[in-house]
Protein backbone atom coordinates (compact mmCIF):
# COMPACT_ATOMS: atom_id res chain seq x y z
CA UNK A 1 0.00 0.00 0.00
CA UNK A 2 1.43 3.37 -1.04
CA UNK A 3 0.90 6.05 1.60
CA UNK A 4 1.40 9.82 1.70
CA UNK A 5 1.77 11.45 5.14
CA UNK A 6 0.88 15.16 5.25
CA UNK A 7 2.11 17.41 8.04
CA UNK A 8 1.70 21.13 8.50
CA UNK A 9 -1.67 21.65 6.84
CA UNK A 10 -1.95 24.02 9.78
CA UNK A 11 1.48 25.35 10.60
CA UNK A 12 1.21 25.34 14.40
CA UNK A 13 -0.05 21.76 14.82
CA UNK A 14 3.05 19.79 15.72
CA UNK A 15 2.19 16.09 15.41
CA UNK A 16 2.15 16.05 11.61
CA UNK A 17 5.44 17.95 11.47
CA UNK A 18 7.04 15.47 13.85
CA UNK A 19 5.66 12.60 11.76
CA UNK A 20 7.26 13.99 8.61
CA UNK A 21 10.58 14.47 10.42
CA UNK A 22 10.55 10.92 11.77
CA UNK A 23 9.76 9.32 8.42
CA UNK A 24 12.51 11.33 6.75
CA UNK A 25 14.99 10.21 9.40
CA UNK A 26 13.83 6.59 9.19
CA UNK A 27 12.36 6.08 5.70
CA UNK A 28 9.93 3.24 5.05
CA UNK A 29 9.22 1.75 1.67
CA UNK A 30 5.90 2.91 0.17
CA UNK A 31 5.60 5.85 2.61
CA UNK A 32 6.30 9.40 1.42
CA UNK A 33 5.83 12.69 3.23
CA UNK A 34 5.09 16.33 2.48
CA UNK A 35 4.88 19.57 4.47
CA UNK A 36 1.68 21.19 3.25
CA UNK A 37 2.18 24.80 4.34
CA UNK A 38 5.87 25.59 4.84
CA UNK A 39 5.40 29.38 5.25
CA UNK A 40 2.90 28.83 8.09
CA UNK A 41 5.20 26.27 9.69
CA UNK A 42 8.10 28.73 9.63
CA UNK A 43 5.87 31.41 11.16
CA UNK A 44 4.48 28.90 13.71
CA UNK A 45 0.90 29.90 12.97
CA UNK A 46 -2.20 28.20 11.64
CA UNK A 47 -2.01 30.02 8.30
CA UNK A 48 -0.81 33.28 6.79
CA UNK A 49 -3.08 34.40 3.94
CA UNK A 50 -5.99 31.99 4.31
CA UNK A 51 -6.65 28.60 5.89
CA UNK A 52 -5.08 26.05 3.52
CA UNK A 53 -7.58 23.39 4.55
CA UNK A 54 -10.43 25.68 3.48
CA UNK A 55 -8.82 26.46 0.12
CA UNK A 56 -9.58 23.21 -1.71
CA UNK A 57 -9.92 22.33 -4.54
CA UNK A 58 -7.63 25.28 -5.15
CA UNK A 59 -6.50 26.85 -8.38
CA UNK A 60 -3.19 26.03 -10.05
CA UNK A 61 -3.13 29.43 -11.78
CA UNK A 62 -3.96 31.52 -8.74
CA UNK A 63 -1.50 34.03 -7.28
CA UNK A 64 -2.67 32.97 -3.81
CA UNK A 65 -0.19 30.58 -2.20
CA UNK A 66 -2.97 28.62 -0.49
CA UNK A 67 -5.09 28.24 -3.63
CA UNK A 68 -2.10 27.09 -5.67
CA UNK A 69 -0.83 24.79 -2.93
CA UNK A 70 -4.23 23.16 -2.49
CA UNK A 71 -4.27 22.32 -6.18
CA UNK A 72 -0.74 20.87 -5.92
CA UNK A 73 -1.65 18.70 -2.93
CA UNK A 74 -4.71 17.26 -4.68
CA UNK A 75 -2.62 16.39 -7.73
CA UNK A 76 -0.04 14.74 -5.47
CA UNK A 77 -2.70 12.75 -3.58
CA UNK A 78 -3.81 10.96 -6.76
CA UNK A 79 -0.54 8.99 -6.82
CA UNK A 80 -1.27 7.22 -3.53
CA UNK A 81 -3.57 4.53 -2.19
CA UNK A 82 -4.06 6.37 1.10
CA UNK A 83 -3.29 9.92 2.21
CA UNK A 84 -2.98 10.57 5.96
CA UNK A 85 -3.30 14.24 6.93
CA UNK A 86 -2.30 14.84 10.58
CA UNK A 87 -3.83 17.49 12.84
CA UNK A 88 -3.93 18.43 16.53
CA UNK A 89 -6.63 19.80 18.79
CA UNK A 90 -6.52 21.15 22.33
CA UNK A 91 -9.95 19.63 22.96
CA UNK A 92 -9.59 16.47 25.11
CA UNK A 93 -11.02 13.09 24.10
CA UNK A 94 -11.33 14.28 20.51
CA UNK A 95 -9.29 11.64 18.66
CA UNK A 96 -11.07 10.89 15.40
CA UNK A 97 -10.74 10.70 11.64
CA UNK A 98 -12.30 12.95 8.98
CA UNK A 99 -13.33 11.79 5.50
CA UNK A 100 -15.31 13.32 2.67
CA UNK A 101 -18.75 12.39 1.39
CA UNK A 102 -17.21 10.43 -1.50
CA UNK A 103 -14.54 8.71 0.60
CA UNK A 104 -13.30 5.32 -0.51
CA UNK A 105 -14.60 2.59 1.77
CA UNK A 106 -11.00 1.54 2.30
CA UNK A 107 -10.53 4.58 4.52
CA UNK A 108 -12.93 3.19 7.10
CA UNK A 109 -10.84 0.03 7.32
CA UNK A 110 -7.63 2.08 7.45
CA UNK A 111 -8.99 4.27 10.25
CA UNK A 112 -9.91 1.25 12.32
CA UNK A 113 -6.57 -0.45 11.65
CA UNK A 114 -4.80 2.71 12.81
CA UNK A 115 -6.79 2.72 16.05
CA UNK A 116 -9.35 5.43 15.26
CA UNK A 117 -12.90 4.16 15.75
CA UNK A 118 -14.66 7.50 15.27
CA UNK A 119 -15.05 8.93 11.77
CA UNK A 120 -16.68 12.22 10.86
CA UNK A 121 -17.97 12.88 7.35
CA UNK A 122 -17.32 16.47 6.33
CA UNK A 123 -18.75 18.18 3.25
CA UNK A 124 -17.15 21.63 3.65
CA UNK A 125 -14.19 22.82 1.57
CA UNK A 126 -11.44 20.68 3.06
CA UNK A 127 -9.02 18.24 1.45
CA UNK A 128 -11.27 15.30 2.34
CA UNK A 129 -14.10 16.59 0.17
CA UNK A 130 -11.91 16.47 -2.94
CA UNK A 131 -9.47 13.62 -2.20
CA UNK A 132 -11.53 10.45 -1.68
CA UNK A 133 -8.41 8.59 -0.51
CA UNK A 134 -7.59 11.10 2.26
CA UNK A 135 -8.14 10.41 5.96
CA UNK A 136 -7.48 13.41 8.19
CA UNK A 137 -6.32 12.32 11.64
CA UNK A 138 -7.27 14.55 14.58
CA UNK A 139 -5.36 13.90 17.81
CA UNK A 140 -5.87 15.65 21.15
CA UNK A 141 -2.70 17.18 22.56
CA UNK A 142 -3.17 15.40 25.89
CA UNK A 143 -3.79 11.99 24.33
CA UNK A 144 -1.36 9.08 24.46
CA UNK A 145 -1.72 9.03 20.66
CA UNK A 146 -0.02 12.42 20.42
CA UNK A 147 3.28 10.62 19.89
CA UNK A 148 4.90 10.30 16.46
CA UNK A 149 6.48 6.94 17.24
CA UNK A 150 3.04 5.37 17.81
CA UNK A 151 1.85 6.46 14.37
CA UNK A 152 5.17 5.57 12.75
CA UNK A 153 4.81 1.95 13.84
CA UNK A 154 1.17 1.72 12.83
CA UNK A 155 1.78 3.25 9.42
CA UNK A 156 4.81 1.02 8.96
CA UNK A 157 2.55 -2.01 9.44
CA UNK A 158 -0.15 -0.56 7.19
CA UNK A 159 2.33 0.06 4.38
CA UNK A 160 3.20 -3.65 4.22
CA UNK A 161 -0.39 -4.70 3.58
CA UNK A 162 -1.39 -5.45 0.01
CA UNK A 163 -4.98 -6.13 0.99
CA UNK A 164 -6.99 -6.69 4.15
CA UNK A 165 -10.37 -8.00 5.16
CA UNK A 166 -11.71 -6.48 8.35
CA UNK A 167 -15.06 -5.58 9.85
CA UNK A 168 -14.33 -2.19 11.39
CA UNK A 169 -16.30 -1.23 14.48
CA UNK A 170 -16.69 2.42 13.57
CA UNK A 171 -18.78 5.17 15.15
CA UNK A 172 -19.82 7.24 12.15
CA UNK A 173 -20.84 10.90 12.39
CA UNK A 174 -21.63 13.79 10.06
CA UNK A 175 -20.47 17.36 10.66
CA UNK A 176 -23.65 19.47 10.83
CA UNK A 177 -22.97 22.79 12.52
CA UNK A 178 -20.15 25.19 13.37
CA UNK A 179 -20.77 26.92 16.71
CA UNK A 180 -19.78 30.57 16.52
CA UNK A 181 -18.57 32.90 19.23
CA UNK A 182 -21.92 34.65 18.87
CA UNK A 183 -23.70 31.35 19.62
CA UNK A 184 -21.51 30.93 22.69
CA UNK A 185 -22.33 34.37 24.05
CA UNK A 186 -26.01 34.48 23.10
CA UNK A 187 -26.81 31.04 24.54
CA UNK A 188 -24.26 30.96 27.36
CA UNK A 189 -22.79 27.80 25.88
CA UNK A 190 -19.49 28.35 27.68
CA UNK A 191 -21.22 27.65 30.99
CA UNK A 192 -22.62 24.30 29.87
CA UNK A 193 -19.27 22.46 30.02
CA UNK A 194 -19.70 20.64 26.75
CA UNK A 195 -17.50 17.59 26.26
CA UNK A 196 -16.43 15.96 23.02
CA UNK A 197 -18.80 13.28 21.74
CA UNK A 198 -21.18 13.64 24.71
CA UNK A 199 -24.67 14.71 23.53
CA UNK A 200 -25.84 18.24 24.12
CA UNK A 201 -29.30 18.85 25.58
CA UNK A 202 -32.34 18.79 23.32
CA UNK A 203 -33.08 22.35 24.41
CA UNK A 204 -29.69 23.63 23.25
CA UNK A 205 -29.89 21.60 20.04
CA UNK A 206 -33.27 23.17 19.31
CA UNK A 207 -31.95 26.69 19.90
CA UNK A 208 -29.15 25.99 17.45
CA UNK A 209 -31.59 24.63 14.87
CA UNK A 210 -30.42 21.01 15.16
CA UNK A 211 -33.26 18.47 15.15
CA UNK A 212 -31.22 15.34 15.83
CA UNK A 213 -29.13 14.35 18.86
CA UNK A 214 -25.93 16.35 18.46
CA UNK A 215 -22.43 15.83 19.80
CA UNK A 216 -19.81 18.58 20.21
CA UNK A 217 -16.24 18.49 18.92
CA UNK A 218 -13.35 21.00 19.13
CA UNK A 219 -15.00 22.79 22.06
CA UNK A 220 -13.13 26.04 22.84
CA UNK A 221 -10.13 24.79 20.87
CA UNK A 222 -7.25 27.26 21.11
CA UNK A 223 -6.19 26.39 17.57
CA UNK A 224 -9.43 27.94 16.29
CA UNK A 225 -10.27 30.84 18.65
CA UNK A 226 -12.49 32.40 15.97
CA UNK A 227 -15.01 29.53 16.40
CA UNK A 228 -16.39 27.98 19.57
CA UNK A 229 -16.67 24.42 18.29
CA UNK A 230 -18.57 22.09 16.01
CA UNK A 231 -21.52 19.73 16.21
CA UNK A 232 -21.86 16.29 14.66
CA UNK A 233 -24.77 13.88 14.39
CA UNK A 234 -24.55 10.10 14.34
CA UNK A 235 -25.04 8.18 11.12
CA UNK A 236 -26.42 4.66 11.06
Amino acid sequence: MKILVIGGMHGNERLGLEMVKLFREKPIRNVNTVIANQPAVEADCRYLGEDLNRSFPGNAKSKSFEQKRASELLAMAKDYDVVLDFHNTYCPDNNCGFVGESAQRTLYDVSWLLGLNRIIVADYECINKYAPNCLSVEVSLGSSLNTPQVWYERIKTLATLKSFEVEPAIELYRFVYRMTLEDRDKLNIGEKRLKAFEPISKKLASKLGINEPAYPIFVADSFTPYNYGGLVCKLE
